[in-house]
């Protein structure tokens, strides 16, 4: 039965999944706070993830030639040893603290991206490690995991078609990981997936099939500063979550 909350979900996943084509990422950025208004929170955290691995499992089937595990292989692996001390962080640390902190460092790093300032790395296997690390800290403490791994790959100087498809199959491989804790955890409703796979399928290929079309007419300095703006967004979003409880 079509419902107008069911209406509201299928929009939102075509927004986030629009997103998610065109950059390679934003999907959890965009659907995670609009879904709560129509699901409950936990409800709404498993359905970004459970819809987040159809999007981005779509993703690296369509661009299978232009991106690469072995490429994101070790970044996704430190990232697995970054989120455990982020779990501890958020539990001594002043979470407020931590977010603002977060926050204002992902706004100045992406402001001195947007004056072209980039770094020479000459130990990538250290840069990936420590991006790695840094991505799943971040992950653990604020949910926004993306961030390190963007900016990293953009002051490497990638194309736009690479990035995409790099950044889908490290997502995939988080989101995988991810779902799999909870479910072993029981915190996952098994037996509301098959209904959730089924409303989101549609607007999953509505979303690839209309980014994909966006994603050919964005040039590499417009994909630049959508990229820039989103992650500036993210770490704006993380400054407001820390601040929330001291202005309330």
């Amino acid at each position: 039965m079509l419902t107008l909350s069911s209406v509201y979900v299928f929009g939102v996943i075509l927004f986030a999944g629009v997103l998610q084509t065109v950059t390679g990422f934003g999907f959890a950025l965009a659907a995670a706070p609009l879904l709560t208004f129509a699901l409950p929170p936990k409800e709404a955290v498993v359905a970004v993830l459970f819809v987040g691995i159809m999007m981005k499992g779509l993703m690296v089937y369509k661009t299978w030639g232009d991106g690469a595990f072995k490429r994101i292989a070790l970044v996704f692996a430190a990232s697995a040893v970054g989120a455990l001390p982020g779990a501890y962080v958020l539990r001594v640390v002043s979470d407020s603290a931590l977010k603002v902190f977060i926050g204002l460092t992902l706004v100045a790093v992406t402001l001195a991206m947007y004056a072209n300032y980039t770094v020479t790395i000459r130990r990538h296997g250290l840069a990936k490690s420590v991006v790695g690390f840094l991505s799943g800290f971040l992950g653990a403490t604020t949910s926004f995991n993306g961030p390190p791994l963007i900016l990293y790959l953009m002051n490497e100087g990638g194309d736009k078609t690479t990035i995409r498809a790099d950044l889908a199959r490290y997502f995939l491989l988080c989101n995988v990981t991810t779902i799999t804790f909870a479910y072993f955890m029981g915190t996952v409703p098994a037996d509301r997936l098959g209904g959730l796979a089924a409303a989101a399928l549609p607007a999953v290929l509505l979303a690839w099939w209309l980014g994909d079309k966006i994603f050919a007419r964005v040039d590499a300095a417009l994909f630049r500063r959508i990229a820039l703006g989103i992650i500036s967004l993210s770490g704006l979003v993380t400054c407001g979550f820390g601040l929330w409880p001291l202005i309330k």
